[in-house]
């Protein structure tokens, strides 16, 4: 199956998970491999962030594809940059654009 990009649903979310402003999901894929919740591309302009969440008996994948931020995994928090990966099972997380251009990335959930 391929999916082209015109075939991507857009869904501009604001305060997503009682974050900073409005982020941009678009859900790269709906029909997902069992096991498989979401894969999406996720933008957050500056100063916008996705309030910290929990995750019960499922993963989550952050894979930054350009821009700065900071994330929270659990009580650590750290700076991201391209090609790192945030990877949240069973417990909660939360990222912020904190540099000057769009934070944009990949995220994933995979259930249990």
């Amino acid at each position: 199956m391929i999916v082209r990009q015109n075939q991507q649903m857009l869904q501009q979310r604001d305060n997503m998970r009682g974050g900073d402003g409005t982020v941009d999901h678009i859900l790269a894929a709906e029909d997902l491999p069992r096991n498989s919740r979401l894969f999406a591309r996720v933008v957050l302009r500056p100063g916008c962030s996705i309030g910290e969440h929990e995750h019960k008996s499922e993963a989550e994948l952050f894979y930054i594809l350009s821009g700065m931020g900071m994330a929270v995994d659990g009580d650590q928090k750290r700076e991201v940059a391209p090609g790192d990966v945030l990877v949240t099972a069973n417990g909660s997380h939360a990222i912020k654009n904190v540099g000057s251009e769009d934070l944009e990335m990949l995220a994933v959930i995979i259930t249990e």
